[in-house]
């Protein structure tokens, strides 16, 4: 975490790459959601490895924590979505951020 001072002493105004491998998405809020923006907050493996109705619950649960954390953030994959991702996966995370978003629209 170090040199992330000296980057956004550079001036950024946001953040993506945010993998859990690094830190938790609530690391990042923690730390720096006062100072810049921040994308992603759902681990790509989750999109790999569970169902359409495992994957929609849990980015349900993490986005809705997340937003009660900050005032706002891009929430989606924590890197690029790679070919190999099922579309089920992806589908279902798309599917609960419109939902996160339909619930409390006018949040920012």
């Amino acid at each position: 975490f170090e040199i992330m001072e000296d980057i956004i002493a550079t001036g950024i105004d946001a953040k993506h790459s945010n993998e859990d491998e690094i830190a938790t998405f609530e690391e990042w809020i923690t730390r720096y959601n006062d100072r810049i923006g921040l994308f992603g907050g759902i681990d790509v493996n989750i999109l790999c490895l569970n169902s359409y109705d495992d994957v929609y619950r849990l980015v349900l649960e993490k986005g809705r924590k997340f937003r009660s954390m900050t005032r706002g953030y891009g929430l989606g994959s924590g890197n690029s979505i790679p070919d190999y991702v099922p579309v089920d996966g992806f589908m279902a995370m798309v599917d609960a951020v419109k939902k996160i978003r339909e619930d409390n629209p006018y949040v920012i």
